[in-house]
């Protein structure tokens, strides 16, 4: 089981003083004053570690939906996550007040395989109510628990009611996929986790080996990951010098542009890149990199809209908090968050992309296209031969 995967990057707490000034002991004083009272006077038993969760999480639910607060479950399976294997049923999810919604299902996980989908409302676990359990011991029920495996009561398009059960396994996440179709290259990145950039890497190397003529990026259904292998990931495309993106923060510190420093490993090779309302956070970085550079050809449809990035921020001992510091930037100067990418060329996309590429009618699509291209130029290069093998006039 993975908490939902966002582009994040790692820091130590802060190493500045504490406020005492008046203002701030008062906040203090206020805060600890009304849990105490709760504490004391509210209805049912509670717990002061659930009180403090709570003013924690309305401190921070005030800024934005991706910043909040991790316990310190929460904040192991999403390291477990980003390294890329973990035990669980293969689903990403966040509490809602219903329950537990999922927001995204891992391809061929025990959670795929069962019938569980994107947007399920989870009810009940293991017969428990999930609206009233804490986030640690969900977690615990689908995946780090000695039972291997779980029930479910789901809920799906608020009207259908079933219940399934799912059996647990060791998830290999892997985040990059390559197949060939005839002579174009597909290359799916479905998250990004420590080891994508090599797995890209090493797909560069076997596209190079089968003198594929086109290559295709899907970033469908792709929610984010690590900030740094998303900008990596873009790196391996783009020539030297070229700007990646860029980070707008109000501290001088999270601000910054970023350049490529590499070569362009497929020298030029025609791409497109796939994209749809899911390609979210990393994903709708890379695919706004390459389209702005017009490395890329960009298809499908408009992005999430998740163009910032969050800082996970350790508090020893109590899980982390995950706080946004800074929005990024296209390119050529285009807002992300809230607005997405916009494709050059907008084309109806199938809900889900299919397990089997071969009959991807989107795919194909990108494969006619790059093929076209490379007509053109192998046509061009025709063209430039014969004006450069023509006799030049006397005189």
């Amino acid at each position: 089981m993975a908490i939902h995967i966002f582009l994040v990057s790692c820091k130590k707490k802060s190493e500045e003083p504490i406020d005492l000034s008046i203002d701030s002991i008062t906040t203090n004083t206020f805060i600890k004053e009304i849990i105490e009272e709760v504490s004391s006077n509210y209805a049912d038993d509670i717990s002061r570690e659930k009180l403090e969760i709570g003013a924690i999480n309305g401190i921070l639910g005030v800024l934005d939906e991706h910043s909040m607060y991790i316990s310190q479950d929460e904040f192991s399976s999403f390291a477990r996550s980003t390294r890329g294997t973990f035990l669980g049923i293969g689903v990403e999810i966040k509490q809602i007040r219903e329950g537990v919604e999922v927001t995204a299902v891992i391809d061929e996980s025990p959670a795929s395989i069962s019938g569980l989908k994107e947007s399920d409302l989870i009810v009940q676990i293991d017969d428990r109510d999930a609206s009233e359990m804490p986030m640690k011991d969900i977690i615990s029920k689908l995946s780090s628990d000695s039972a291997m495996k779980v029930k479910l009561s789901i809920v799906r398009n608020k009207t259908e009611k079933f219940d399934i059960i799912v059996k647990k396994s060791v998830i290999q996440l892997q985040s990059v996929k390559l197949e060939f179709i005839s002579d174009i290259a597909v290359i799916r990145i479905t998250h990004f986790n420590e080891s994508t950039v090599l797995d890209v890497s090493k797909a560069i190397k076997k596209i190079i080996n089968n003198r594929a003529t086109g290559v295709i990026l899907d970033l469908r259904n792709n929610p984010g990951g690590i900030m740094e292998q998303a900008v990596m990931v873009c790196d391996l495309f783009l020539g030297n010098n070229k700007k990646i993106i860029d980070f707008q923060s109000r501290n001088k510190s999270e601000s910054r542009s970023i350049y490529s420093d590499e070569i362009d490993l497929l020298n030029g090779l025609p791409m497109v890149v796939l994209i749809d309302s899911n390609t979210a956070s990393g994903a709708e970085l890379v695919a706004a990199s390459l389209g702005d550079n017009k490395r890329a050809v960009v298809i499908g449809n408009k992005t999430y809209g998740k163009g910032s990035l969050q800082a996970i921020i350790p508090i020893p001992g109590r899980g982390a908090i995950k706080l946004t510091t800074a929005r990024f930037i296209s390119p050529n100067g285009k807002k992300i968050d809230q607005v997405g990418v916009i494709p050059d060329i907008e084309i109806s996309l199938d809900d889900s992309p299919p397990t089997q590429l071969k009959t991807d009618s989107v795919t194909q699509r990108a494969v006619d296209l790059l093929h076209g291209l490379s007509i053109l130029n192998e046509e061009g290069k025709k063209d430039d031969s014969k004006k450069l093998s023509r006799p030049r006039p006397k005189g």
